[in-house]
């Protein structure tokens, strides 16, 4: 009989716990929830360093990564080298006879070269297929919407754009940061970003036509030393631009002393209003 009991027992408390545990989370619905009115996100990445310039007096160029390793050559300040690798504290180097040298990463900063290839054109639209849904924001590989390039090849920016510039380097100004220069080859990238997160209903730094922001900027012809990437999508810009200052990871890239230029994408239209892009690049010369 005691047995029979703790059996009976175990059931209902097996029945009782399944009938309160939570569903999963897909299914959950909190009560009063409000509607959502932004979103932000944002990414960082160190490039691939292709040249350093020398920023000591004179720098030696060495056989090996270490100080006891004889010295083929030196170089004066302001030369520039073709970077073939790193290792450790060193960069690996190319010299102009076409020998291969090391020198310390502390005697130099890297640079960018401006690739001077053409910039693709974006592929014409067509028709959606099975297209994710509007929150959805981890998109798998593609059925979308091709982007139009229709207005991503201006020489200009849109007065939404502009007053996002001006917004981001008041605040650097407050913070003694030098004013982030526009990049308009960026600026179009940007565009066609905001553009294709509309199309094709998703809000990611993955796109999926393009990859990661900086898998686009590379096929785009993108040069940097580092880049970022806030996004966003707000009613206005300046709603847009207070979230992005109020959330740490946006703030960092807005603020960062190392970008120089930026480019600034903003398109209407999606669950928000508006979508914005900001593509932040390291180019010191």
């Amino acid at each position: 009989m005691k047995i029979r009991f703790i059996i009976l027992t175990l059931v209902l408390l097996m029945i009782f716990s399944a009938s309160c545990a939570p569903r999963p989370d897909h299914e959950v619905r909190p009560q009063n929830t409000r509607p959502i009115e932004g979103v932000e996100s944002s990414a960082f990445e160190m490039g691939d360093i292709q040249r350093v310039k020398i920023t000591a007096d004179k720098a030696s160029v060495r056989t090996g990564c270490t100080y006891n390793s004889p010295v083929l050559q030196t170089t004066n300040k302001g030369n520039t080298l073709d970077v073939v690798s790193q290792v450790a504290d060193w960069y690996a180097v190319r010299m102009p006879n076409n020998q291969i040298g090391f020198v310390p990463k502390q005697e130099t900063k890297p640079v960018v070269v401006e690739n001077k290839t053409p910039q693709p054109a974006p592929a014409s639209p067509e028709a959606a297929v099975d297209a994710p849904p509007a929150e959805r924001t981890n998109v798998p590989g593609s059925t979308a919407v091709k982007t139009p390039d229709a207005q991503t090849d201006s020489a200009a920016l849109s007065s939404q754009e502009q007053e996002m510039l001006r917004l981001l380097n008041a605040a650097r100004a407050q913070n003694n940061l030098p004013a982030l220069q526009i990049d308009m080859k960026v600026t179009n990238v940007a565009r066609i970003k905001s553009q294709d997160m509309i199309d094709n209903n998703y809000f990611s730094h993955n796109s999926p036509k393009y990859g990661s922001p900086f898998d686009m900027m590379k096929s785009f012809n993108i040069s940097y030393v580092q880049a970022g990437e806030n996004i966003a999508g707000n009613q206005t810009v300046q709603n847009a631009h207070n979230a992005l200052m109020n959330s740490p990871g946006h703030r960092k890239n807005i603020l960062s002393p190392d970008f120089t230029h930026i480019g600034i994408g903003i398109k209407k239209g999606g669950q928000y209003g508006n979508m914005f892009t900001q593509m932040f690049v390291s180019k010191p010369k």
